[in-house]
C-alpha cells in the first residue's frame, strides 16, 4: 500500500496519463483504489490537491453517462507522471494498469449490473446479482442471506467490483484459480 502523499498523487497521475484520455471521476477513483494500493480516503484527498495545484482538471461533461464529471490530466500533471513515475514499483504500475484496462473493457462493452433484494419468511433475504451484456444475461447469482447487514455488504461489493466477481467465478468454475492469486 502506498502511504507517502506524493507517491499517491504520482500514482493517480500515472493511471490517468497512461489511459490516455479523460475519465469520469468515478472511473478514475475505482481504478485507483481497486487493487488496494491506496484507500478511497487517500484518493479523495490527493485528488483535491492535484486539482488545486492544476495537475488535474475536473470539468462538466456533455454526456450524462459520467454524472457530468470528467477528469483530464493537464500538461503539468503529465510532466510529473512521466518524470516521477519511476518512484513507484514496476509491479504496482503493471498491476494497476492491468486492472484499469480490465475495468475500462468491462464498462465499454455496455455491461449492465443489477441487484435485486427480496424479503423472505423468517427474517431472511434473497439477493439476486446479475451481469448482462447487450441484452444477454452473462451471469445470475442468487443468495439467501440471514440479515440486512449481509445484504448491504454484498450489494456494495458487487456494485463496486462486478468485473472481479465475474472473473473470479469464471476462474473458479473453469479451474483457472491462478487468476485469484494474481
Amino acid at each position: 500500500m502506498l502511504s507517502d502523499r506524493d507517491d499517491i498523487k504520482i500514482f493517480i497521475l500515472y493511471i490517468l496519463n497512461n489511459i490516455g484520455y479523460p475519465l469520469a471521476y468515478e472511473d478514475l477513483h475505482d481504478m485507483s483504489v481497486q487493487d488496494g494500493f491506496i484507500t478511497s480516503f487517500d484518493f479523495i484527498e490527493a485528488f483535491d490537491e492535484l486539482c488545486a495545484s492544476d495537475n488535474l482538471l475536473k470539468t462538466a461533461s456533455d454526456s450524462g453517462e459520467d454524472n457530468g464529471n470528467v477528469v483530464t490530466i493537464t500538461d503539468k500533471g503529465r510532466h510529473i507522471a512521466e518524470t516521477l513515475s519511476g518512484r513507484l514499483l514496476s509491479s504496482v504500475k503493471e498491476k494497476a494498469m492491468k486492472s484499469a484496462l480490465r475495468l475500462i473493457s468491462f464498462k465499454k462493452k455496455g455491461t449492465k449490473i443489477s441487484t435485486d433484494v427480496r424479503a423472505l419468511p423468517r427474517g431472511k433475504y434473497e439477493l439476486k446479482c446479475t451481469i448482462a451484456d447487450g441484452g444477454l444475461e452473462l451471469m445470475e447469482l442468487k443468495f439467501v442471506l440471514d440479515n440486512q447487514k449481509q445484504v448491504d455488504r454484498m450489494v456494495y461489493n458487487f456494485d463496486s467490483h462486478p468485473e472481479h466477481i465475474y472473473r473470479g467465478i469464471l476462474a473458479l468454475l473453469s479451474g483457472e484459480v491462478d487468476y485469484l492469486l494474481n
